[in-house]
């Protein structure tokens, strides 16, 4: 099996902080605003507003690489090259019946949690049946859970509107996104709508990863965040054939030029990540359990 590919976020890692970034937390709307922006032929093309009793499991997958017919490995739920520290559940891995999500008054809760020591034990017995290059790697060290949604093998798209409404509780260690990745399975690019760490509870991270700007460091805008990430927000990400612009509440934050690897379908994921090189492991006042809860996941087309 190949490695996952790795979000690295490197201690290096180029951050643009926007100008005026401090009085514009202060401005910043109180009630989140949603939406595609004005100016372009848009049509809707993907709708998740969580209204149901459950995830829809028909529409969304809950490990990161699964191709919809084999069932995951332990392997195939963390991203272990970051040295995440959890694995992504769902209640059949394992037998286990850990389950991160929940579903309620229209909005899908990711919870992150440590493991029993039951779920340990039984974590460690797979990671040692893999080959020994997963067994020695950060995978042996997992004892989290948590919950990860991907619409891999159910909607993929090239061009247009991306939007999530969504918050999250804080906490060193923690590490919520929104991204999307290529349908055809390669890394980068990938494109960062949002991605936070739980000690900076006013700051968010939107970033494009190609092999234009160099995999490892990205493009990333750091912003700041009005009413702090424990509200909800909007983050939007409005990808063109020239441009990608990422938004928040409404507000265009980053334009950049759409990288020449970053012309290909791709798919949306949604995660609640615990440790990590980026943000660093929990500590013993990190609050657990931790939740990332989202109102919905929605997508729009550009005319063709």
């Amino acid at each position: 099996m190949s490695s996952a590919p790795r979000r690295m976020r490197a201690v290096g890692m180029a951050v643009v902080v926007l100008a005026g970034a401090a009085s514009a937390l202060a401005a910043w709307p109180q009630e989140s605003v949603g939406g595609p922006p004005a100016g372009f032929s848009l049509t809707p093309s993907f709708n998740e507003e969580f209204d149901g009793a459950a995830l829809d499991t028909t529409r969304w997958r809950t490990a990161y690489r699964t191709d919809g017919v084999t069932p995951p490995t332990v392997a195939n739920r963390s991203l272990y090259g970051n040295r995440e520290r959890e694995l992504y559940f769902d209640p059949a891995f394992l037998g286990l019946g850990v389950q991160p999500f929940s579903v309620a008054d229209g909005a899908l809760t990711i919870t992150a949690a440590p493991m029993s020591p039951s779920a340990r034990e039984a974590v460690a017995a797979a990671v040692a049946q893999q080959p020994e290059s997963i067994r020695n790697s950060p995978l042996k060290d997992v004892s989290y859970s948590s919950g990860l949604i991907t619409t891999k093998g159910s909607f993929s798209q090239l061009y247009g509107y991306f939007e999530i409404r969504a918050r999250w509780t804080g906490g060193k260690g923690l590490w919520p996104a929104f991204w999307a990745l290529p349908a055809d399975g390669g890394w980068p690019p990938e494109l960062d709508v949002m991605e936070a760490l739980g000690h900076e509870p006013t700051t968010v991270y939107q970033s494009v990863h190609s092999k234009q700007t160099g995999a490892a460091v990205g493009d990333t805008t750091r912003v700041a965040v009005g009413a702090g990430t424990s509200a909800f927000h909007t983050y939007g990400m409005l990808w063109t054939k020239d441009e990608i612009r990422f938004y928040l509440d409404g507000r265009q934050t980053a334009a950049r030029p759409t990288p020449t690897d970053a012309h290909k379908p791709m798919y949306l994921m949604a995660n609640l990540a615990v440790g990590g090189y980026w943000p660093g492991d929990p500590t013993a006042t990190t609050p657990f359990p931790a939740t990332m809860t989202i109102d919905y996941v929605r997508a729009w087309k550009l005319a063709e």
